[in-house]
This record gives C-alpha cells, sequence and structure tokens, in this order.
C-alpha cells in the first residue's frame, strides 16, 4: 500500500501565492486597484493541484481560499466592533467563520478539479471555468441568502474591454473568462518547456481574451451611438457624511437633516431634474410624516425637482407592526408621492436574523444591535411621466438578478442609495462601489448612487464612472444621465450562463461518479 501523499511545501507555498494574489485583484484600502492580478492569481493554485490527491487538493484550496477572503473580508470586524458593540473576540471570530465558510468554496473547486482530473480524460480548461462559475453562482445564494461580494469578475470594474460581456451573461462571464486565461497561463508553467498541448490550452484562452476584448470595444461604440440622442436628465446627489454614532439619535435629527436640505439648496441654484438622497437620509417613519403632513414632510417639499431618498417605515399588518428600510419619491415641490419601496434583500446579522429561533443568541452577543427590519414583498418602480427608475438599496446592488429586475420592470435608469458608514475607512467601500459599474452594464442604463459617507457616483451604460465622490467627505455631486436601456441578453434571461455552468458541472460530476478512476483503467493520475 503506498504511504500518503503529503503536500510539499512548494504546493503549499503556490496555495499560499494564490490566495495573496486574490485579495490584491480587488480594490485595496484607499481605493488602491491591481486589477491584472486576477488574470493570473488562480495559476500557482492550478500548478500545485497538477499531481494533487483529492485530499490534497481540497487542503490546498482550502489555503490559498482562506488567505484570500482573510484579506478581501478584513473590514467586517470593524463594523461589528463599532456599530454591533460586539467585542473584538467574538468580532474576529465571527470573521474567522465566514472567511472559513468562504474558503469553502475554493476548496471544493481544487477538490472538485483533481476528482475530474483523475476520473475523465476532459482536459482542465474546459471544465474548470464552469466550475469556477458554478460554485460562485452557489455562493451568491447560499448561505444565509447568499454572499455575491466580491466574484472573481468584480475585480474588472475598471477594465471596461473585458467586461462588455457582461451584457451577455453577467458578471459570472466575466468570472468564466478569468478563470479561462488562469487555466491557460497555468498549463504553461505546469511543465518546462511547455509541451504542445499546453501550448494549445494557451491559444484557446488568448483567443476567447482576444475576442472579449474586440466585441467589448465594438458594444461601447454601440452603446454610446445608441444613448446619444436620448434626452438628458440633470442629476444633483447630496452626501451628508453622517456619523453612524449620531445618525440615530433624536438629538441629531434636525441638525443632519438641515445638512441635507442646505445642500440640496446649493445643488438646485442651477435647474436640476432630479435630486438623490442617500439610504436612511431621513431617520423618521417617512410614511406616516407624509400621512401626518408634518413639519418633516413640508420641510422635504421645498424642492424643485423629483427627490429621491432614503427612509424608513412602518405599518401594522398581520396584527403587528412591520418596519421597512424604504425609498421614497416626491415630485417637485412634494406635491405628490410617487412612490415607495421596501427592501427586500436583508443584510443577514445586520438588519435581521436568519433562523432567529435557532439563532437566538446571536440578538444577545449583538446586544440588539442586529435589527429587526422586515423584507419588502415586490419590485417597485418609480414613474415621473418622462422616464421611469428603480431603486435598489445597499447590500441589494451586489445581487445581479435582483437589480435585473428592475430594468425588467421597465426602469429607464437605475438608482442605488447606501449609507456605507458602517465599513469605516477600509477597502470595503470600494468593492461596494464596484457592483454598480457591472450592474450598469448587465442591463445598459445609467446607474446613480447616493452614499451617505461615499462613495456617490454616476455610471454610464458602458460602465464609465463618470462622477465620484471621496469617502467621508461632505459633497455635492451633480451629472447628466440618459433614460433608456437596451434589452440584453442578461436583463431579459438573468442567471441563465451560471445555471448552464452549473448544470455542466452537476453532469460532469455525475459522470465521474459512476466512471472509475483512471488508475483502474491503466491511465496514469498524472495525466491532465
Amino acid at each position: 500500500m503506498n504511504a500518503p501523499q503529503k503536500i510539499t511545501g512548494t504546493q503549499f507555498g503556490l496555495a499560499m501565492l494564490s490566495g495573496i494574489l486574490m485579495f490584491l485583484s480587488f480594490t485595496l484600502p484607499r481605493g488602491i486597484i491591481l486589477t491584472p492580478a486576477a488574470w493570473f492569481a488562480l495559476a500557482p493554485l492550478l500548478i500545485a493541484l497538477k499531481d494533487a490527491s483529492a485530499k490534497n487538493a481540497f487542503l490546498l484550496g482550502a489555503i490559498a481560499g482562506f488567505i484570500g477572503c482573510f484579506g478581501i473580508y478584513y473590514w467586517i470586524p470593524y463594523c461589528m466592533i463599532h456599530f454591533a458593540n460586539m467585542s473584538k473576540p467574538v468580532a474576529y471570530l465571527a470573521l474567522f467563520l465566514l472567511v472559513l465558510i468562504l474558503a469553502c468554496y475554493v476548496s471544493l473547486f481544487a477538490g472538485m478539479l483533481s476528482l475530474f482530473r483523475q476520473r475523465s480524460s476532459i482536459p482542465r480548461i474546459l471544465l474548470g471555468p464552469s466550475l469556477w462559475v458554478a460554485l460562485e453562482y452557489l455562493r451568491t445564494y447560499f448561505p444565509l441568502g447568499g454572499f455575491p461580494w466580491a466574484l472573481l469578475g468584480a475585480s474588472q470594474y475598471k477594465f471596461l474591454q473585458a467586461i462588455q460581456v457582461a451584457e451577455l451573461g453577467g458578471v459570472y462571464l466575466v468570472s468564466w473568462l478569468l478563470a479561462l486565461v488562469n487555466f491557460g497561463v497555468a498549463a504553461l508553467f505546469e511543465k518546462i518547456p511547455p509541451a504542445r498541448k499546453a501550448w494549445q490550452e494557451f491559444g484557446l484562452a488568448l483567443a476567447c481574451f482576444i475576442a472579449a476584448i474586440i466585441f467589448g470595444q465594438a458594444r461601447i461604440q454601440k452603446v454610446d451611438a445608441a444613448f446619444a440622442p436620448k434626452t438628458e436628465i440633470r442629476v444633483g446627489i447630496v452626501q451628508g457624511n453622517i456619523d453612524q454614532s449620531i445618525k440615530w439619535s433624536p438629538q441629531f435629527f434636525w441638525a443632519t437633516l438641515v445638512r441635507h436640505i442646505e445642500l440640496s439648496k446649493d445643488l438646485l441654484q442651477q435647474p436640476r431634474d432630479l435630486l438623490v438622497w442617500p439610504e436612511a437620509a431621513v431617520t423618521t417613519f417617512f410614511n406616516q410624516a407624509w400621512d401626518n403632513r408634518d413639519s418633516v414632510s413640508k420641510s422635504l417639499a421645498a424642492f424643485n425637482a423629483y427627490f429621491l431618498f432614503g427612509s424608513i417605515a412602518k405599518q401594522e399588518g398581520n396584527g403587528r407592526m412591520r418596519y421597512y428600510n424604504s425609498a421614497f419619491m416626491l415630485s417637485p415641490q412634494g406635491e405628490e408621492l410617487i412612490g415607495r419601496y421596501d427592501k427586500m434583500h436583508l443584510v443577514p446579522f445586520g438588519e435581521y436574523v436568519p433562523a432567529q429561533k435557532l439563532l437566538f443568541w446571536v440578538d444577545a452577543i449583538a446586544k440588539g444591535n442586529t435589527g429587526n427590519t422586515n423584507p419588502g414583498q415586490k419590485i417597485e418602480v418609480f414613474d415621473t411621466g418622462s422616464y421611469k427608475i428603480g431603486c435598489v438599496i445597499c447590500y441589494e446592488v451586489i445581487f445581479p438578478n435582483l437589480v435585473r429586475k428592475f430594468v425588467k420592470a421597465g426602469a429607464q435608469v437605475m438608482s442605488t442609495i447606501t449609507n456605507d458608514a458602517w465599513f469605516g475607512p477600509t477597502s470595503a467601500p470600494y468593492q461596494h462601489f464596484a457592483n454598480m459599474v457591472f450592474r450598469a452594464v448587465e442591463n445598459r442604463v445609467y446607474f446613480i448612487r447616493a452614499a451617505n459617507t461615499g462613495i456617490s457616483g454616476i455610471c454610464d451604460p458602458c460602465g464609465r464612472i463618470i462622477s465620484q465622490s471621496k469617502i467621508y467627505e461632505i459633497a455635492e455631486l451633480e451629472g447628466m444621465v440618459r433614460p433608456g436601456s437596451i434589452r440584453t441578453l442578461y436583463t431579459r434571461l438573468g442567471d441563465w450562463f451560471a445555471l448552464l455552468c452549473l448544470g455542466l458541472t452537476l453532469a460532469a460530476l455525475a459522470f465521474i461518479l459512476v466512471k472509475k478512476p483512471k488508475a483502474e483503467l491503466g491511465g496514469s493520475h498524472a495525466d491532465r
């Protein structure tokens, strides 16, 4: 009987290198970004997996995944310590558990890739990218409502030519392209000098990359031409920069509201068609304020522009009071309430406790700061008469399939309102901001973003950032957007590409589970 294969120092080092390159691929503190790193971040891990057993492959994937996820999500304890009143040990334990869960996806990727190699003669480059996307798709929805923050494709939000394919298959198609190139690069370095087959695999990846770039450049020109004749909407965005420690304090309510009002009056010295405030800029139940026509609603009725803002709402339903994180829109001079949208996809452990009966102890640890918000039940698109605008709230913008439903429902412009004070001066605000670019490209709409502490901005349908604020500054932004949308394949069909990758992965997995390993059939474990 052969002794169990051990992980070599070289394999361990390569897995660590992949983990480091993974988190370097995403925006770092102060907005620093090393976009090219993602195109070869997985390659060291893939090289390490070449002759690894399935068990060792799982471990190598776990090493790379843990290091990568820790570097990407290091900021999570900041939120818990400063705003959920958690102790540092508990907050860092929560980070450890989250990173461990997310690292499991990379571990599964590596382990399943090893199984495919051992039990199938299909080249890794044909199955591997689909496997990566299938696991990203599962991560979008599992566990606890999903966490598609920092999908691999999202690292490329500034590489405009490469991300235009997102209109076809969403950010998942960009992730697939990145994974494909990584497999091509790894093939060249698995054996020196590279074999003919390695050059063929690299050539396939290079050809797909070039095709994507050519497609992207052509689509940018066509999309620009399609939107050029559209009527311009003059937009003003207020970034109040309200400290989270006082944001919900009753004694600071009017001071914070007046700050937003004064900034708005300054912006509206020049004619604007649309004014946008951030998430929960009005920290009282605006639906009741409107019904009662109290001093709050009257103070917000002085703007000569359509006015989109975040507030909270409460109403009785099913015999109990329900609370919502909402977006409201008023017509100019506050003459009419155009509509209200209640946030549908809530932040687990921030706005609610999932599986609360099972996790009853969580709220106690957080000292009552996990929230009791109820989810909204339907998509709402605000109709101004001349254009329709959709608004997703904070965390919702990271879910591609949710955002595209607003455009499918008729939104010609999209917006997102958020707080982001929770994140502090970390890389999280930049990572969160990047998602807006993909949602704009996926659905070919202008996207407006209003954030309490930044980053606020406007993005065009090709993913260009037209204007952008700095974090933790009081800011007034202005810009132009054009209503209209090109009904993309992604808007119409949603996550079809990710589902296709999932189907291919499940079919391949079913095939290898009923097939004997190649070694039993006279094959070699060293085969690729």
